[in-house]
């Protein structure tokens, strides 16, 4: 185990606190946590299962790991919330790092040490230090490989198999929770450059990971943009439209590119995803809640609920 200095200074992975939010996690979840168990001094598990939902409870999958704190909120309060209720209880067991993960993240045994080598090799140590990850479903890296240290600069990164200075994202304010979902990680990376804080990404690949479902539409330049069920897309057009507009003036290029991505999108599910109109017409009221600026979970029964087909 190692001693308290240790894990304020961030020199060896038992100063890293994993944070992992669950909801319906499948049946790999075990194996999935066992892959990350090793590399850090504690997981916490965040699930925001709703409690009348049925089959195994987390508490069964999760028997038999040590290492492991449960918070169970009975219901789905966002990833914002549950990151912030993790980012928390690192702070109070006196870890210097979070290692944010989704629950359909891979981890590779080196990730930990990766992770932590870039923070050595940055200088200033970074605030936020995202992975590299390879999609299980082409293999192709996010960016270019290289060795572990190697990182480069970026404006942002996504949430999971990110190292996090807690004490750093705490005073920031942690994940806005407000947005609920989607776009959450984009707009915690801007807040931190927009105070002087690094965000860089590491070239060597540390986990696999996937974005959306299987079938995303593939844009020359834009890459991939993923396939997600209607609600999603009603938070990405809502989260999307609110982080342009705070941070249009401070990222231009960033916003730019971002409201490309949003609009090739929207003629990407329109053509060529199914359930065509009922994605275009969550995206839609996405767009206008985050003009409004109406945050929070989705209420929208339409999109909710959306009526089902016939044929």
């Amino acid at each position: 185990m190692a001693t308290a200095a240790a894990m304020t200074t961030g020199r060896f992975p038992d100063s890293v606190c994993a944070i992992v939010v669950a909801y319906f996690p499948d049946e790999g979840f075990n194996a999935r946590l066992q892959a990350v168990l090793s590399q850090v001094g504690r997981v916490v598990v965040v699930d925001n299962t709703p409690q009348e939902s049925t089959g195994p409870g987390i508490a069964d999958v999760l028997t038999g790991l040590a290492k492991i704190q449960l918070i169970s909120n009975q219901s789905n309060l966002g990833i914002s919330a549950a990151l912030n209720q993790g980012l928390n209880h690192a702070r109070e067991a006196g870890f210097k790092w979070a290692l944010t993960l989704d629950q359909d993240t891979l981890c590779f045994p080196d990730m930990v040490d990766t992770l932590l080598a870039v923070s050595k090799t940055c200088v200033p140590v970074p605030a936020v230090i995202g992975g590299n990850y390879l999609d299980p479903r082409n293999k192709r890296p996010d960016v270019a490989i290289g060795e572990a240290g190697d990182f480069l600069a970026r404006k942002t990164v996504i949430t999971s198999g990110c190292l996090v200075d807690v004490h750093v994202a705490l005073g920031l304010g942690g994940f806005r929770e407000d947005y609920f979902i989607d776009q959450v990680d984009h707009e915690f990376c801007l807040r931190a450059r927009a105070q002087g804080h690094q965000v860089v990404i590491s070239r060597k690949p540390v986990m696999t990971h996937s974005v959306g479902e299987s079938g995303g539409v593939r844009l020359p330049l834009l890459g991939v943009l993923p396939n997600h069920p209607p609600v999603r897309k009603y938070y990405i057009a809502r989260n999307t439209v609110v982080t342009v507009m705070g941070y249009w003036w401070r990222e231009p290029e960033w916003c730019l590119r971002r409201l490309a991505r949003l609009l090739l999108g929207l003629g990407g599910m329109a053509f060529l995803e199914d359930q065509g109109l009922t994605k275009v017409l969550a995206f839609a009221g996405g767009v206008m809640d985050g003009l409004r600026g109406r945050m929070g979970p989705c209420t929208r029964e339409a999109i909710l609920r959306p009526r089902a087909r016939t044929s």
